[in-house]
């Protein structure tokens, strides 16, 4: 049964509305509980191995557990944990002597997970994820003697650990489930292993499972990857159809996001809109403005499904399918005329992505002010909010620049991902008629000399 739902309702909202900014002086014990603890992490993709990298480079006995056939087999996870020297074994040969157990494996696979793991836990034992899908949305319940911890980095497990090494972190979200902390330990361990991954040097906020479940995935289903890949799909298209040169109308979009969301990471909206001329922000706004009132209703519609479980529901029916729609979406998005045509060699400077790619700048501040303005207005609080619509986009636009909506794809959860192409199939729809008035003055070509004219 669905965790959120099974809350009365002033419950719900306390628990969507959990946020705290925690002080530096928080974490001056840095991972000191966790020292001489055995810490066994079960999977080894983008996440699982980089959080692992970061917790041993922190002084913390690390060790991964996989399947039995994964290890026999010699599958990708296994040889990502053994290149990088980990000690790995089967469930049976590490779960045991574990004294904390991370599930960092995809989220349809953490019910069968828990089935295996849970019985080989021993007793006074702590179970951290790194997003609650499982506890929240399917309703897991874990052992009454087993505290169960959150630490959710906002970003790609690939950024996590280039952040660490240069001496930083990603900004993280710590939470402990309220039905599962039988000795009151649940935040000390939590902490500790969000400073054991950097996560103290950027950011951490004390939310709830609720709240990290619910605000993400309202943000990668629309302004993180939901926009990104409306955006792409609509914007190259366009410009082919204007007669631009197809490699560099694939370019422009490829790195215009992340060339785009860099001077919003650093200023926000403001700094973004800032790197144009006051004719090109007049028309940005107006984008924008438009934008935002046909999208409203199908923001206000993700939101609605992912509060009431309507999302999930339809996810795990696939899940039970073998993901049919997920991979008949993947394989439709691989055959788009954006996704089979490369990047053209030509040069293209910084700002020309802002000049010539006004509608992306529409979108993404279209994007980011509804994800934010929705997810407030359901209860969520600001700093939720932020860290999962503004923060997150260049993030999210490096993927892209790397190898288009493949990239963002793959390395996105299969929660994202699917989420993602609900966002996109409704979307483009919606923009058909928009779309019809653009020009390549918003992009492609950027305003003419008259259209400058104050």
């Amino acid at each position: 049964m669905n965790y959120f739902n099974s809350l009365p309702f002033r419950e719900q909202i306390q628990q969507l509305g959990k946020c705290r900014f925690m002080a530096k002086s928080e974490f001056a014990d840095g991972v000191s509980i966790l020292k001489g603890k055995k810490i066994v992490i079960i999977g080894c993709g983008a996440q699982g191995l980089n959080q692992g990298l970061n917790l041993r480079d922190s002084g913390l006995d690390v060790s991964y557990t996989l399947r039995k056939e994964a290890i026999e087999q010699k599958r990708p996870s296994y040889k990502s944990a053994t290149e990088n020297g980990f000690k790995v074994g089967t469930y049976e040969e590490m779960i045991p002597t574990a004294d904390v157990v991370g599930n960092l494996t995809p989220d349809k696979q953490h019910s069968s997970v828990i089935a295996a793991v849970m019985p080989l836990m021993k007793k006074g034992s702590t179970l951290w994820y790194s997003h609650g899908f499982n506890i929240v949305e399917e309703g897991q319940k874990i052992r009454p003697d087993i505290t169960v911890v959150m630490m959710a980095p906002k970003g790609p497990g690939t950024e996590l650990r280039t952040e660490y090494v240069r001496g930083f972190g990603v900004p993280t979200l710590i939470a402990v489930h309220p039905e599962n902390d039988p000795e009151g330990k649940g935040l000390a361990i939590a902490k500790a292993l969000a400073c054991g991954t950097g996560a103290d040097r950027a950011g951490v906020l004390e939310s709830s499972f609720v709240a990290e479940v619910k605000s993400d995935l309202m943000g990668e289903q629309t302004i993180l990857c939901g926009m990104l890949q409306t955006g792409s799909l609509l914007a190259f298209d366009k410009m082919v159809e204007k007669g631009i040169d197809k490699g560099y109308a694939a370019k422009l979009v490829q790195y215009g996001w992340e060339t785009i969301s860099e001077a919003m990471k650093f200023g926000g909206i403001t700094g973004m809109m800032d790197r144009l001329s006051n004719p090109a922000k007049l028309r940005v706004h107006a984008l924008a403005k438009v934008l935002k009132e046909i999208l409203t209703p199908l923001y206000k519609r993700h939101m609605d499904d992912i509060l009431s479980g309507e999302f999930s529901r339809v996810l795990m029916e696939d899940w039970k399918a073998g993901d049919k729609q997920l991979l008949a979406w993947r394989e439709a998005t691989g055959k788009t005329a954006f996704e089979q045509t490369p990047a053209g060699s030509m040069e293209i400077s910084e700002q020309e992505y802002f000049d010539k790619g006004l509608l992306l700048v529409a979108f993404l501040k279209a994007g980011v002010e509804l994800a934010f303005e929705i997810m407030t207005e359901a209860g969520m609080k600001p700093e939720s909010a932020y860290y999962e619509s503004l923060h997150e986009v260049p993030l999210i636009a490096n993927l892209i620049a790397r190898k288009k909506l493949y990239e963002m794809n793959k390395v996105i959860s299969d929660t994202a991902e699917y989420g993602n192409y609900l966002f996109d199939n409704r979307a483009r729809p919606l923009l058909a008629d928009f779309m019809r008035k653009i020009d390549t003055d918003l992009i492609g070509k950027g305003l003419s000399y008259k259209d400058t004219g104050v």
